[in-house]
């Protein structure tokens, strides 16, 4: 049989169409995608006309019609996450299921210390999970680049080498510090060289001015640090006069931090709480603190 030029074309098209639509199907997508770290799903969603992307994730601009892309995005997120992990997931106008991925692949990963102020320093350089104050100033601080917006989150601290004034954990508004930063977030000198990450996220966290709340295992004290204001000391908790466990329950669902000693709930150490915050532990010289994501407590 001879084939005309016009004949083979339309072969070679009906060809390439079913290739396509067995190659880039939603279910074969989904797949590659769920072994993917985000931003490479970003990528792949900009380079390739195939799989595209909706306005929405390049402008402000928000479209009914979700790609391809999105929607098997959208089918790994609801697949991959957990009840207490969906909840977490923040939903603003403008965020795609791109953005909710992202989200999802940090609340997946270990805690780490990211930023280390003043001479805080990694007992091993390998893991970013332990740091320790040994300078000779006082106060140093390590904190999370993990920014909390809402749902539960549930951390805890191995203290070591408590003494007075020992550790503080707990909460702060994320940002970026540089070199010269000493110093914990209760006192005035560490805001001279940090700046805090501008978030617009609903307004939430303008409904309060809680910068930093923090507690202090050498006196149970719940230490809050109010943005134009001193610091205000709050009695309360139990301390910690032995090596020991710290948990922190931030849930911004209801907007409280409570705090727990060694798996014992110590009840609700501060309310009024509107995200974004991030993990932070502040230590005295010789402390060290190990930090780790666990679980949701049961009530």
């Amino acid at each position: 049989m001879i084939y005309n030029t016009e004949q083979k074309v339309n072969e070679t098209s009906t060809i390439n169409n079913c290739k396509d639509e067995v190659l880039f199907n939603s279910d074969t997508l989904t797949k590659v995608i769920s072994y993917l770290p985000s931003v490479d799903v970003l990528n792949l969603a900009l380079t390739c006309t195939k799989f595209s992307t909706s306005k929405c994730i390049l402008s402000t601009t928000v479209t009914l019609e979700q790609s391809l892309i999105e929607k098997s995005t959208y089918i790994v997120v609801q697949d991959l996450a957990t009840e207490e992990q969906l909840a977490a997931l923040p939903h603003y106008d403008g965020d795609s299921s791109l953005a909710d991925y992202h989200y999802l692949q940090l609340l997946r990963e270990p805690l780490t210390f990211d930023q280390l102020v003043g001479g805080a320093e990694y007992v091993n350089s390998d893991d970013k999970t332990c740091v320790i104050n040994s300078s000779e100033w006082d106060w140093d601080t390590a904190f999370s680049n993990n920014i909390m917006r809402a749902g539960k989150h549930y951390a805890t601290f191995q203290a070591q080498n408590l003494g007075d004034p020992s550790v503080l954990t707990g909460v702060m508004r994320p940002g970026q510090s540089n070199e010269n930063t000493r110093g914990n977030p209760l006192r005035p000198e560490f805001y001279k060289n940090f700046s805090q990450v501008g978030m617009s996220y609903g307004g939430d966290e303008d409904k309060n001015n809680i910068f930093c709340c923090l507690y202090n295992t050498n006196n149970g004290y719940c230490h809050i640090r109010q943005v134009g204001s001193s610091n205000t000391n709050t009695e309360g908790m139990e301390s910690m006069s032995s090596d020991g466990e710290i948990g922190m329950l931030l849930d911004l669902d209801e907007g409280t931090l409570s705090v727990y000693k060694n798996g014992q709930n110590l009840g609700v150490m501060k309310s009024g709480l509107a995200g974004p915050y991030c993990w932070l532990a502040s230590m005295y010289r010789g402390s060290r603190v190990t930090i780790k994501r666990e679980m949701i407590p049961p009530n």
